[in-house]
């Protein structure tokens, strides 16, 4: 590690370079004028430049002394980061969350035992609004979204991409033989107005052209489809981790061995005005991003 000048000296040279001179630069530190004149020279030999010079309306910064009240002046809110962050810890926290309603009924409402477990100090606040804009989203910490590609008005981190299967109800097989889809009753899941797209990809990456993929039933969100489906209503294409527990209990089947990986996923993602104005509360809310991010790329089925 290279030698860095007296910090006692580093002190005084910055009190004085905020406060414009040496008696009030000793009031700010608790010393005598004469104590910061003594720093400053003991600082100038070390460098072997002057930082100020002397002028009847007050200190005039030299090149050299410019350059080291910049660094000062990044180095020491750095410091005062790394501090805020620290004091933050052990200290109990509450992150603000929006996320897709069947993300936070489905994946990670059974999740959060967990993460408590780990972070007993962080309190979550989850909602589940639409958000499509800034402004929106800079009333929570981070959200997650349910995107096709990164979001551009802040920092994202894909959580995994969404993984369909096809799903129906027990009740739905009839000696041994699973439903035929030619038959069934679709159930599909809106956004907003119109219908997803989710039975048309899965026929197509079956080569399927003789089934029409448009009747049925259809809901607002994938939970209620995914509800539908338990119910005997009919079958469905769901993305698997969402229906995972039903998977495990029996209470879906799935419909064959095939799956699809779709377009869209679900992203972390922060803000980026918000990461700017709080940079300690942003380290709270990484733990949250990280925990996230293992639980999504690990995690099995939750039983």
């Amino acid at each position: 590690m290279k030698r860095l000048p007296p910090l006692h000296a580093l002190r005084a040279f910055d009190a004085a370079v905020r406060t414009g001179s040496f008696t009030r630069a000793g009031e700010a530190l608790h010393v005598t004028q004469g104590a910061i004149s003594r720093q400053i020279k003991q600082l100038e030999d070390w460098l072997g430049k002057s930082v100020f010079v002397r002028h009847y309306q007050g200190l005039i910064l030299t090149p050299a002394g410019s350059v080291l009240a910049k660094g000062l002046d990044a180095a020491f809110g750095t410091i005062q980061d790394a501090v805020e962050q620290i004091q933050h810890l052990g200290a109990r926290q509450r992150i603000a969350v929006n996320v897709p309603e069947t993300f936070a009924s489905r994946w990670l409402a059974p999740r959060l035992r967990g993460f408590h477990g780990r972070h007993p100090d962080i309190d979550l606040s989850i909602t589940t609004g639409a958000v499509t804009n800034l402004r929106d989203a800079q009333q929570y910490d981070c959200l997650v979204m349910f995107l096709e590609e990164p979001w551009a008005k802040g920092d994202c981190r894909l959580l995994r991409q969404e993984h369909y299967v096809a799903v129906a109800s027990p009740e739905l097989w009839v000696d041994g033989a699973e439903p035929n889809l030619a038959h069934a009753t679709l159930l599909h899941v809106l956004a907003g107005a119109k219908r997803l797209q989710i039975w048309e990809n899965w026929f197509a990456s079956l080569g399927i052209r003789h089934i029409d993929p448009r009747p049925g039933i259809a809901f607002s969100t994938m939970d209620q489809a995914i509800n539908a489906a338990v119910s005997g209503a009919g079958v469905a294409v769901v993305d698997a981790p969402m229906a995972e527990r039903d998977l495990a209990e029996n209470r879906l089947r799935r419909i064959g061995v095939h799956e699809l990986t779709g377009s869209h996923g679900y992203w972390f993602v922060e803000p980026r005005e918000r990461a700017l104005r709080d940079p300690a509360h942003s380290a709270v809310v990484a733990l949250f991003q990280s925990w996230l991010l293992e639980v999504s790329r690990g995690a099995g089925v939750v039983r």
